[in-house]
């Protein structure tokens, strides 16, 4: 008998777990056939946002290749791959857990949770410890991904971003003051994703959910 993985938000380990899955993979297809480039998913807290971004992750990045089988291979997505399967560096963000008490503290949780994942992303693939001196001592999330953007100039990087708007929901629920200060012209929030949007323009980002 199969587990029924309440909140379980990890691909790998549910489907290694011979956990329930209801197979959802087909809209990895539909969303390559519409060449959906930029997307954004958009549901209400434990709808399947955060296991749908980690299937997307395991599916597009090239070090779950040989893996591939044993993840989906009796999914539609195993039985109908699509051309670009495991094809991708995957850089990977999420902005869950980060306090609210003041927008200072907020800054420097967000800062330090980019700061990590890019330095994850140099490690993961051995990009070099040249790259990971460039970083190191940086301390800004727009500086750290604006160095980033040219130490990977020349590779294609699917962005994965998980509870992109979470803490700034909960600003908002306090003060509309402090988010505008976050989200509008000059916050941080905002000057993170304009460079975002700078490596989609680049090239660099050439995918992102």
């Amino acid at each position: 008998m199969r587990k029924i993985p309440y909140g379980e938000a990890n691909f790998r380990k549910l489907r290694k777990e011979n956990n329930l899955y209801i197979d959802k993979t087909r809209y990895i297809e539909e969303l390559e056939k519409k060449n959906v480039n930029r997307g954004l998913f958009l549901r209400p807290r434990r709808f399947g946002k955060s296991l749908w971004i980690s299937t997307l992750w395991h599916y597009y990045d090239e070090y779950y290749k040989e893996e591939f089988e044993e993840l989906f291979g009796d999914l539609y997505i195993g039985q109908h791959p699509t051309p670009l399967r495991n094809s991708y560096k995957i850089l990977f963000m999420e902005f869950s857990g980060i306090e609210i008490d003041n927008i200072q503290a907020v800054r420097k949780r967000f800062n330090r949770k980019v700061k990590n994942a890019v330095e994850f992303f140099i490690q993961r693939y051995q990009v070099g410890e040249q790259a990971m001196s460039r970083i190191e001592n940086l301390d800004m999330a727009e500086d750290v991904l604006d160095e980033f953007l040219k130490i990977m100039r020349d590779e294609k990087i699917y962005v994965l971003i998980d509870e992109y708007d979470h803490f700034a929901n909960g600003i908002l629920a306090e003060s509309m003051d402090s988010f505008l200060e976050i989200v509008g012209k000059g916050g941080f929030v905002r000057t993170f994703y304009e460079v975002i949007k700078t490596g989609a323009m680049l090239g660099v980002f050439d995918r992102i959910f």
